[in-house]
């Protein structure tokens, strides 16, 4: 790895309440989208089952990873176990995933903004907006990140208080709305959990293995993940079932943002209604955290696999390459939307969180074994 992203990063800690506060919003991101397909009123089912799972990877895998390089982010751990020839290849399909997801999220933000707040502003305006907000977070380094997350991480539950209930005070739960449990058997469920469990939301906890090295003390790396994975899984499999109880399975599979659809019923004695902005707000707050952290990786990850003096150089040129991706996303977005969901999930995700470190794993102990020997 290169000696001066190893001084950077040995330079630049953030402390364990931190670090959980940037990945409870990165999970947590994912409240406002629709991540169960095939579970219907069951999907609240397969979002715990999914915690499990990514908590597993988290733990047995991610964790194991870092414990034995703590200093070193993915893209130099590619390199030390796999060696250059084979190791920054890899790195490099990384941070193109890393582009891929950045400008996803990017433009589904934006989408989102155009369309219930700011309807007269052009995409291509919201999108350097944004863009230029996270370049200037990026440049004042991942400190400031972390400090951020901690205060938006309030705002987070504020929201999510107020949001609840309201909910609840107007009376339009519907526990029916629920049933019949498991009507379609185990399949659709477990199906849906295995995707939320290595894929979208929880599975992209990955990422924090370029971001674990910040750590001020890296044992607290297990508790801070741990506890992030499940409170975040706990909020969203709650959300999911509200929401469900409130417009239905079939409202919940129909809507773009279900959480919207359902704020919209609230209604406390015709005083306290239309928190659209409350759904918007959570919105902007937890995607924020997420792309921030993608648009990092990838800068972090360029400067490290091609060895350059400082990482800010390479902020502006990453910054231009998701800026142009969003609009090529944009251009097919129900093309994306069904890769994104059937197939990238499979033929991306599958190996890249899952196969790889596993493989990364498995030459870690083999390794270890044989200098012990």
């Amino acid at each position: 790895m290169s000696g001066r992203v190893l001084s950077y990063m040995n330079k630049i800690k953030i402390d364990q309440k931190q670090m959980f506060s940037l990945m409870f919003l990165f999970v947590l991101s994912a409240i406002v989208t629709s991540l169960t397909p095939n579970a219907g009123q069951d999907s609240w089912i397969s979002i715990f089952i999914g915690m499990l799972g990514s908590l597993c990877l988290y733990l047995f895998i991610f964790c194991q990873i870092f414990n034995h390089y703590p200093e070193l982010p993915l893209t130099g751990i590619l390199v030390k176990v796999f060696s250059k020839y084979i190791g920054i290849p890899l790195s490099l399909v990384y941070l193109c995933y890393f582009v891929y997801i950045t400008a996803i999220a990017t433009r589904h933000l934006a989408d989102t903004i155009t369309t219930h707040i700011l309807s007269e502003t052009p995409i291509a305006v919201v999108c350097f907006l944004m863009i230029l907000l996270i370049v200037y977070g990026c440049y004042l380094g991942f400190e400031v990140l972390g400090r951020t997350a901690e205060i938006l991480l309030i705002w987070m539950v504020i929201f999510g208080l107020t949001g609840n209930l309201s909910v609840i005070a107007s009376g339009i739960i519907k526990w029916k709305n629920l049933q019949p449990v498991l009507e379609n058997g185990w399949l659709p469920v477990l199906k849906d959990a295995f995707l939320v469990s290595f894929s979208f939301p929880m599975g992209e906890i990955f990422l924090f293995l370029m971001f674990l090295p910040y750590l001020n003390r890296p044992e607290s790396a297990r508790k801070a993940g741990s506890a992030a994975l499940v409170l975040s899984g706990l909020s969203l499999s709650w959300t999911f079932m509200l929401i469900i109880t409130v417009i239905g399975p079939s409202g919940a599979d129909a809507a773009d943002i279900p959480l919207l659809n359902m704020v919209e019923k609230i209604n406390v004695g015709n005083f306290i209604q239309r928190m659209d902005s409350i759904v918007v707000g959570t919105f902007v707050l937890g995607f924020f955290i997420k792309i921030s952290l993608y648009f990092y990786a990838i800068v972090l990850g360029v400067t490290d696999v091609f060895k350059i003096k400082n990482y800010r150089r390479m902020i502006i040129p990453a910054a231009s390459l998701v800026f142009i991706t969003t609009f090529f996303i944009g251009e097919y977005k129900e093309e994306y939307g069904r890769f994104r969901q059937e197939i990238f999930p499979y033929i991306v995700e599958l190996p890249l969180i899952i196969g790889i470190p596993l493989l990364l794993l498995f030459l870690i102990w083999i390794r270890k074994r044989f200098k012990k020997k």
